[in-house]
């Protein structure tokens, strides 16, 4: 398994808007939508230059960014339980300076990922009990 971290092109934008949109993986991020073409489009021609494309065997299997020093990190489902999140994870640690990851509590497989690529926990991010009942 040859892996590689790529740098995010327009060729890639809809992996990512896929990938993001995939019912398997919504329940990992902290806000959970789908997201339409137009949305993409005018989110990656702002922030295109913050992500990174993991590439396994040269098909794509993941995407790993950074806004405001927040990694987004999502693993194709067909391609998690292999390190792939681990490795995108230490490689953008290695691009990336004053980086950190906001983890669901329930999202097991990413803090897993994170604590084998060296993270290590720090805070707890406390809401108010109404807002957890709020649409994402």
């Amino acid at each position: 398994m040859k892996l590689e971290l790529k740098k995010n092109s327009e060729q890639y934008w809809e992996f990512i808007r896929l990938l993001r949109s995939d019912k398997r993986v919504q329940g990992g991020f902290i806000k959970e939508s789908t997201i339409t073409i137009e949305e993409q489009k005018k989110y990656m021609n702002k922030y295109n230059d913050n992500y990174y494309v993991c590439l396994c065997d040269d098909i794509p299997c993941g995407f790993i960014g950074e806004i405001d020093g927040d990694i987004r990190l999502c693993t194709d489902p067909q391609y998690q339980g292999r390190g792939i999140g681990s490795f995108m994870i230490r490689e953008i640690t290695k691009i990336r300076t004053n980086i950190f990851a906001k983890i669901k509590l329930d999202n097991k497989a990413s803090l897993k990922a994170f604590e084998k690529a060296g993270y290590v926990k720090k805070y707890y991010l406390l809401e108010p009990k109404d807002k957890l009942n709020e649409p994402s």
